[in-house]
């Protein structure tokens, strides 16, 4: 038992051993990047002459445009068709409208089924594959990478509106 116990204290010390061993490896590689990036940035204006020597506003200028230009971005949770990181031709859906004229749905609100009911999650089901299919379906069919939910897609103009498109294809 003896020789147990003493294995355990062994690897506990050895653990900690290591652990400090890469703690004092990480703090050098940290003051070796902010030393090595102080000293690029330091360096950087003595090299040639400065873009502000003619009184040019050069990076107030590019740090207010990467402002007032802001990144394409849409909520992953809310696309229906296509990939959220990767799209070019966006096009937004409004679901509750769609959904209103699915006839698997349209049973669920007429019968008032409640989400425990076990017919209320089959129709459910067939309905969301209705709904699915028809966005993929008006997607490919007007050329558009990726559909999401109205109001979904921030920065970018001119979205179009594919709902009357997926109700058609119902």
């Amino acid at each position: 038992m003896a020789r147990r116990s003493e294995r355990r204290a062994d690897r506990r010390i050895g653990a900690r051993q290591r652990c400090g061993r890469i703690g004092v490896c990480a703090l050098g590689l940290l003051v070796a990047t902010l030393f090595l990036s102080s000293t690029f940035v330091t360096a950087a204006p003595l090299a040639g002459a400065s873009p502000l020597a003619d009184g040019a506003d050069g990076d107030v200028a590019d740090a207010d445009a990467a402002e007032t230009k802001k990144k394409a971005h849409v909520d992953a949770a809310a696309v229906y068709f296509g990939n959220a990181k990767h799209w070019s031709k966006p096009a937004e859906v409004d679901p509750d409208l769609v959904y209103a004229e699915i006839p698997e749905y349209r049973k669920i609100v007429e019968d008032e089924l409640e989400p425990d009911d076990p017919k209320y999650q089959l129709l459910l089901s067939k309905a969301s594959k209705r709904f699915l299919a028809a966005v993929a379906k008006a997607a490919r069919d007007a050329g558009h990478d990726m559909v999401a939910r109205s109001g979904s897609i921030q920065n970018v103009e001119d979205v179009p509106d594919l709902t009357q498109s997926v109700i058609d294809r119902l």
